[in-house]
């Protein structure tokens, strides 16, 4: 019981901060970030640097954020239970004129999250990379 109310708040406190007005920042060290690696249809790798309260990420290597407008993120006991734990889906909406910039990424980690341990979160999402310090709200 006690980790389906942490899961509850670790959904909901997100989703909340993802509807307000939000600028692009770096990625603070040590303040709830998630190292992802993923691929992207635009043919590339990245590693993301995803701050877990907010819909910004850095680009390691580069000067650019991922500025994510969708996201679907499935959350799974690590190996080898795997089990299912929740899901988490967000759709921010895009404006007209920004489509053809939006990669769509998929991509795991096994990473620690406060009040559920150890798991495996499994990412797929939509976003629009921009340079560090753009406004969000493109």
């Amino acid at each position: 019981m006690r980790k389906v109310f942490l899961l509850a708040t670790l959904v909901l406190l997100p989703t909340v901060l993802l509807t307000s007005r939000m600028d692009t920042a770096a990625a603070e060290p040590q303040k709830n970030q998630i190292l992802l690696p993923a691929t992207c249809d635009n043919g590339q790798e990245y590693r993301f640097v995803i701050n877990g309260m907010s819909k910004v990420g850095q680009i390691l290597g580069s000067n650019n954020n991922i500025v994510i407008k969708r996201f679907t993120v499935t959350y799974f006991e690590p190996p080898p239970s795997g089990s299912f734990i929740a899901a988490d889906t967000f759709d921010q909406g895009t404006k007209v004129g920004l489509q053809g910039d939006l990669i769509n990424c998929t991509g795991s980690t096994t990473t620690e999250l406060q009040g559920l341990g150890r798991v495996t979160a499994v990412f797929e999402f939509e976003g629009v990379i921009l340079p560090r310090g753009a406004n969000s709200n493109s």
